[in-house]
């Protein structure tokens, strides 16, 4: 994302989200709702310019709607349909949900309470997963349109997506893509960090300072994808 909306390199752009912690932790010290509603930020962003491609689009929502309802897989299109399911479901967001609803202040040893904050918590992660939903059948219903257009260049990566997006719906397209990939890539990645929390918490019974697990979570993501950057340098997008 930072590539088509700066022109950085690759490497430099995950240098620059290791500033991902000093933010994460700078948001947390004012309390978790402040971090929530932060996600909350990030969501509606992702939303807005993914739901706004598909509009520049117009894909055939009779389509879209129909195969929402009556799911196929097409010949060929197991992998994708496996990359779908771990995108839309994210496991570890699993174990981050399930934390958050110990941050609620109810009486842990009156039971209505508790099955009302079970009740909640279930409500909230539908909400969550049913936006995900959303904005993944934008995404693919937006490419489906470039493809159904130009049938021999439908093996796409990060960056040739921006320029499809550009060539078929005009430049506008590229930024908001740009723009919907660098806060689907921020929520993603603090979403990551604190879900790592827990499991190290929880686990592995690690109760460290906040910051000093952050620093742990955050070297354990990025050390490895600094190194990839390095050396993958052009050839990492086309990956």
């Amino acid at each position: 994302a930072l590539t088509i909306l700066l022109g950085v390199p690759t490497w430099l752009g995950a240098i620059i989200t290791i500033l991902d912690s000093f933010l994460f932790l700078f948001i947390h010290y004012y309390g978790v709702r402040k971090l929530e509603f932060f996600f909350l930020a990030l969501i509606a962003t992702m939303t807005v310019m993914f739901v706004s491609n598909m509009v520049i689009a117009e894909p055939d929502y009779g389509s879209v709607a129909r195969g929402a309802i009556v799911p196929t897989v097409p010949e060929g299109a197991w992998p994708a349909t496996l990359g779908l399911v771990g995108a839309v479901i994210m496991p570890h967001n699993l174990y981050l949900h399930s934390a958050l609803v110990l941050t609620r202040k109810i009486n842990y040893r009156n039971r209505s309470e508790i099955h009302e904050g079970n009740i909640y918590n279930a409500i909230e992660s539908a909400i969550s997963l049913f936006i995900s939903f959303i904005i993944s059948t934008c995404v693919i219903a937006t490419f489906a349109v470039f493809i159904v257009e130009y049938p021999d260049q439908s093996d796409l990566t990060l960056q040739s997506a921006a320029d499809a997006l550009a060539r078929s719906f005009g430049p506008s397209a590229k930024y908001i893509w740009a723009i919907g990939l660098l806060a689907a890539g921020q929520s993603s990645t603090m979403t990551g960090t604190y879900a790592g929390q827990f499991v190290m918490e929880g686990f592995l019974d690690f109760t460290l300072p906040v910051w000093q697990r952050v620093l742990l979570t955050r070297s354990v993501a990025i050390v490895p994808a600094l190194a990839v950057s390095f050396l993958g340098q052009g050839t990492l997008i086309e990956m």
